[in-house]
Formats: structure tokens, sequence, C-alpha cells
């Protein structure tokens, strides 16, 4: 298999000539070692970066859930719930756009991103001030001044961010990251003293925008310093309408997606009480701390599956890796929160969040259509297949939005984690069955994912009706799970040569065989 030289994945150079095959091979032998070490270099980041971050962030959640209890809990997750629904306006789908646009013309990467800026500064402004227009007929007439706050950091901060994108395109997220857990790390600090200071709502969601301020300050700053964009920059006009374009079906997508993970908790706000939000958000918290997990991953490969994109062979094992890899995880995670759910919830946010915990155990299973779909979404794309991406996610949207009008009113929180399951799972990954182009790379998902989704139903299954302390239930979930996912197939010996491979520790080439 033929490796990319990191200075060809960066657009800086051409490949080496094939008049000088000794050059050639040397070339390609020092390029495979410094990507792959970049690769590697880069993952660990993210990864590492990743579970400071999962601390970070449960570490907040969990001083928050506690300081403001589950009423003020759901108001909370409520505000950021309905300005979360006007993201996809923000950004107009640009941001992946102009990830593959800048990875595939590296030189010109500035300009693409100044382009990027100027077209999503508009889009912002459009989205806030439709989101105020809106917020009454949502029930939020009362909270003017924080969906104000909350949207300064969702809305309008979210054009500042996009030149960040030039660290996920030379694969030195580390700046990123770095940046990210300054936020976090600061957003903690600020909750405990505003938490000491007895702070109202409005001054919590404050500073956390404050703290967002700061974030876009470093993106900014970070890419001015270290030259990571060549001058000049300039506005390209000619290519603004084709960002639009290709964005819009994306901009769709997130819309809809934004509908079908955000309208439950906006339904619950409307249709139950504040007090069964907070139990819900709660759960919400917990899951999504897990969903930041296959973003990172995916988020680094995905210049890769770009510049790999017309190499069938190297496309697919990086593919192949990525959605084994995630299912595994994710299988895992599902077999510890449906069994633990109750434990989990006590411990972490306390006896007053009890009723989180049957809200935790069904609504975990939506990250396995959330990490599936992180994996084949990044597929498609990279290989210009997104338009198919808002069919799918409005047929969740929709379909999420009427499952809550019927399961709320029945079944409160865990009606609506039910709903949200299903939705995710027809959109992510049943959808894509449906068409010629996009059929392939879902069934090739859910090939992987079929032996690990049995796995971990057999276990959950036998270990309930089997009574044994929790120390020894919670041991044998993961022993079993770890040997069943092993001989499976899963989990694989040829996953950590493939990761020996592609950080450069041996010399032999991969084969193409990875099924």
């Amino acid at each position: 298999m033929k490796d990319l030289d990191s200075r060809e994945l960066a657009g800086e150079v051409p490949a080496p000539a094939a008049s000088e095959p000794t050059a050639s091979v040397n070339s390609k032998a020092e390029g495979s070692t410094h990507l792959g070490s970049r690769v590697f270099k880069n993952v660990v980041t993210l990864i590492g970066g990743q579970g400071l971050g999962l601390l970070l962030s449960g570490a907040a959640t969990v001083l928050l859930a506690r300081y403001l209890g589950t009423a003020q809990l759901g108001e909370f997750g409520a505000v950021y719930a309905y300005v979360g629904l006007y993201a996809w306006l923000a950004t107009i789908g640009l941001d992946t756009i102009l990830a593959r646009h800048a990875a595939q013309d590296r030189e010109n990467a500035g300009s693409i991103l100044l382009t990027g800026v100027f077209l999503s500064t508009g889009f912002s402004l459009a989205a806030m001030a439709v989101a105020l227009l809106l917020a009454p007929s949502f029930g939020y007439s009362h909270a003017l001044s924080v969906l104000i706050l909350a949207g300064v950091d969702v809305l309008l901060f979210a054009p500042l961010r996009l030149p960040g994108i030039v660290f996920q395109i030379d694969l030195r997220q580390w700046y990123g990251v770095g940046i990210s857990l300054a936020r976090q790390f600061l957003w903690l600090l600020v909750l405990v003293g505003l938490a000491h200071a007895k702070a109202d709502l409005t001054l919590i969601i404050l500073g956390r925008t404050f703290c967002a301020m700061l974030e876009v300050a470093f993106i900014v700053e970070a890419v001015r310093r270290k030259g990571f964009l060549v001058r000049p920059w300039r506005i390209l006009s000619s290519e603004a309408k084709k960002y639009l374009s290709y964005g819009f079906p994306l901009a769709m997508s997130t819309l809809a997606v934004g509908v079908y993970q955000r309208i439950d908790q906006v339904m619950l706000h409307k249709m139950a009480s504040d007090q069964v939000l907070g139990n819900y958000v709660a759960s919400v918290r917990l899951t999504e701390l897990l969903s930041l997990f296959p973003v990172a991953v995916m988020t680094s490969l995905f210049p890769i599956l770009s510049q790999t994109a017309n190499d069938e062979k190297r496309f697919l094992q990086y593919v192949h890796l990525s959605f084994r890899s995630l299912m595994a995880l994710v299988f895992g995670a599902c077999v510890t929160a449906t069994l633990f759910s109750g434990f989990i919830v006590r411990e972490i946010y306390g006896s007053k969040f009890e009723g989180a915990g049957p809200s935790l155990a069904v609504l975990i299973w939506s990250e396995v259509p959330v990490f599936f779909g992180v994996a084949l979404n990044s597929a498609l794309v990279a290989k210009n297949l997104q338009a198919y991406l808002p069919f799918s996610t409005g047929v969740g949207a929709i379909l999420n939005v009427a499952l809550n009008l019927w399961l709320i009113p029945r079944w409160g929180a865990v009606g609506s984690a039910w709903a949200t399951n299903i939705s995710y799972t027809l959109a992510a990954m049943i959808f894509f069955l449906g068409f010629r182009a996009t059929r392939s790379w879902a069934w090739f998902g859910l090939r992987l994912l079929t032996p690990p989704c049995l796995l971990s139903v057999v276990i959950i299954l036998v270990l309930k009706r089997v009574a044994m302390p929790a120390i020894l239930e919670f041991a044998s979930a993961l022993v079993v799970y770890g040997v069943g996912a092993w001989m499976l197939g899963t989990l694989r010996s040829s996953d950590i040569n493939h990761l020996a491979q592609l950080i450069g520790m041996r010399p032999n080439r991969l084969n193409g065989n990875m099924s």
C-alpha cells in the first residue's frame, strides 16, 4: 500500500517524480514515518485531550447539577437546547466543507477560511435574530436575557472558531485540544467561584459565555502567531457560492440533527415539568460526554479520508478500522450503563437525581447510532456524498418529534429516551440502505456492528437474571465483553498491527485485507 507523504497531505509540494526512483523511495519512507508519527501524535493528543476533557466536563456537569438542582438544571439545559436548534444556520454547513477544501488546497487555506468566516458571520447574525424572534412561541418569553447570552456563545462566536480548522487539516490538533482544555478548565474554575458566590442562572450563563470569548481569542491568536495560514488572505468571491452549495446539504443535515438531538429537551420543557427535564438533562449530559470520543477520532482521520478518497483500498482500510474500533467501545459502554445506571447517577449527581437512572439506561443505546453515524458521515463527506445526509436526518427529525408527542405524555423522560433511540437508529443507520450510492457503506458498518451488539444484549440479559454482588457483576461484565469481543473479531491483533504500521514501528507495508 502506498503511504502518503506528510507534505503531500498538506498540499505543500508535489509527489516525488517517477524519474528519481531512489530519492522517491527514500522520500516515501521518510514521509510515511513523518505522516505516521504525526497521525499517531494527533490521535493520541485527541484521545488524551478527550480523557482530560471528559474529566473537566464531567466535573463541571456534576458541580452544575448539584448546585442548580433538578429544576434549574432543566431550565439550563432547555436554554442551550433551544439556542442549539439554530446552530445549523450559524455556520451553514461550512465547517466540514472548508476543512475538505483547505486540506486539498493547503496553499490557499487562509483565503478559503477567511471566505468561510465572512459567509458564516452573516448567517450567524440571522440565526440570532430568528432565535429571539421565535422564542416566545417555544415558551421562552421570560428568558430572553439568558437566551441572548447563550446565543452569543453558540451562534455569534461560531464564525470566529472556523480558523481553528487549520489545526485539523495540518494534523496538529494539539493546538485545538489545548485551547479546548483551557476553556474547560477555566469554566470549571468560574463555576466553582459562581457556586461559592451563590450566583443565579443568568450569571452562570454569562460566565460560560465569557469562557467562550477567551476560547475564540486563543484560537485566533494561535493561528496568527504560529503562521499556520500563508498570507495574503483574500475573500474568494468566486468560490463563495460553491462553498454554500456544498455546505447547504450539510446545513440541512445539521438542522435536522439539531432537531432530533435537542427537540426532546425543548418538548419536555413545554410538555412536562422542569423537574422531569432536569433528570433527563442529567442523563443526556453523561451520554454527550461519551459522544465526544468518536468526534475526536474521526476529526483526526477526516483529512486522511479526504486525501485517500480516490484510493479505494487505503480508504477502506481507514473506514474499516474506524467502524470496528468505535463499535467495540460503544457497546462496552452500553453494557456498563445499562446494568449500573442507578449506581452511576447516584454516585455522580447524588440521590436527588435518582430519577435519571431509568432514562440513562435507555438513552445510552442512542450512542450506538451516534458512533455509527459519525464514522459513516465522515466517509460519505470524504466521498462527496454529503447530499444524502439531509434526507436521513430530516426523516429522523420528523420521526423524533412525532414519537416525542406520543411517548412523553405516557412515559415522560423514559419515553423521550426511546424516541431518541428509534429516530437516531433509523436516521443514522437504516436510512442509508435505501440508496445505491450509500448502501454498501451502511451495510459495511452494520456487518461490523452486529457481533458486538448481540454480545452486549446476551451479557445484559444473563447478568440481570443472575444475583451477585455489584462489584463481581461489574467485573464479570467487563471480562466477558472483552473476551467475547476478541473471539468475535471486534477486537483483533490486526488492529494493533495496523496502528504499528501507521506510526512507522514496522517496516513492512500493510496489506489491503482488514476484514
